[in-house]
């Protein structure tokens, strides 16, 4: 079992990328081979990766963690499309990292997205102002605790290792499909995968909470893809699973704030305004569960 949270081994710096302040695009063409639109797809990512969590170091910016959060997801869906030529011990141990930085990155955020909805919740409800303090206070602990867990250098050094790793990997095993052929087919086995959550989740009127989120994290894989290959897939196209997708995160960002106040402690907060804190989210779920699942049921049938 290999333990992703030690450390990684760092390699000789390389100019594996250049640092580039524009937002991340790839420059992938239609007559490229797979290993090669690989390294067009990865590098604007890990780019955008290293120049977010050196900004990080000195800012506590919520996006900046989002969009840290956000790259990280990219390259697990990038990893995931091309795993068939990367191996499965490389891919487990490199997504997996990409999740717990992700996960890392993501902390800041989350309690930003519970400090906005307790603000709602304290215009009928004044007494939640000391646990909108308390939030702020957890926000400010988060920052703390992902600019001590992500280092520019360390995180630099990783991508490094695994993008080179996968680049010589790629180049040793893949075959002569073509881009093309190689990115529909990607695409069409995670859309089968995210149409598979979909009608799992629709089987009843209201979908369980577990199905909403196997449908939002199928969703975003797919999205993701659909992005990157976009250049050389035809007709397809993300603005309804957009749509989708917001409904589901409207929903998660409520579950996830429910499961992060449950599991923190607030010592200057009394036990009973927790309570109403999280009676008030309940509510407020249950009604973004219903509209995600209508949603989810519209594209179902």
């Amino acid at each position: 079992m290999v333990d992703m949270d030690a450390d990684w081994p760092l390699p000789r710096p390389i100019n594996f990328f250049k640092e580039d302040r524009r937002p991340a695009a790839s420059s992938l063409g239609k007559t490229g081979s797979i290993a090669s639109t690989f390294s067009s797809l990865a590098t604007p990512v890990v780019a955008e990766a290293v120049r977010r969590a050196r900004e990080l170091a000195t800012d506590c910016d919520a996006e900046g963690f989002h969009q840290l959060r956000v790259a990280f997801r990219k390259l697990r869906a990038l990893y995931w499309a091309y795993s068939p030529y990367l191996g499965e011990e490389a891919t487990a141990q490199a997504t997996e990292e990409f999740k717990r930085l992700a996960a890392v990155a993501g902390e800041t955020r989350d309690w930003d997205i519970v400090g906005d909805l307790l603000k709602a919740a304290q215009v009928s409800r004044a007494s939640m102002g000391l646990l909108v303090a308390a939030a702020k206070e957890k926000r400010t602990q988060a920052v703390v605790h992902s600019q001590a867990m992500i280092k520019s250098d360390v995180v630099e050094a990783f991508l490094n290792d695994v993008l080179l790793g996968a680049q010589a990997a790629l180049e040793s095993s893949c075959n002569d499909l073509s881009i093309r052929e190689f990115a529909e087919d990607r695409v069409r086995r995670a859309q089968r995968a995210l149409e598979k959550r979909i009608r799992y989740a629709s089987r009843n009127e209201t979908a369980h909470e577990e199905d909403l989120h196997d449908v939002r994290k199928a969703g975003k894989k797919l999205r993701y893809l659909l992005e990157f290959f976009q250049p050389v897939i035809k007709d397809h196209t993300i603005k309804e699973l957009t749509a989708v997708q917001n409904k589901l995160g409207q929903f998660n960002d409520i579950a996830a704030s429910e499961t992060l106040i449950r599991g923190a402690s607030f010592n200057d907060v009394p036990p009973e305004i927790v309570q109403e804190s999280l009676q008030w989210l309940e509510k407020q779920k249950c009604r973004r569960m219903r509209a995600a699942s209508r949603r989810v049921r519209a594209i179902a049938g």
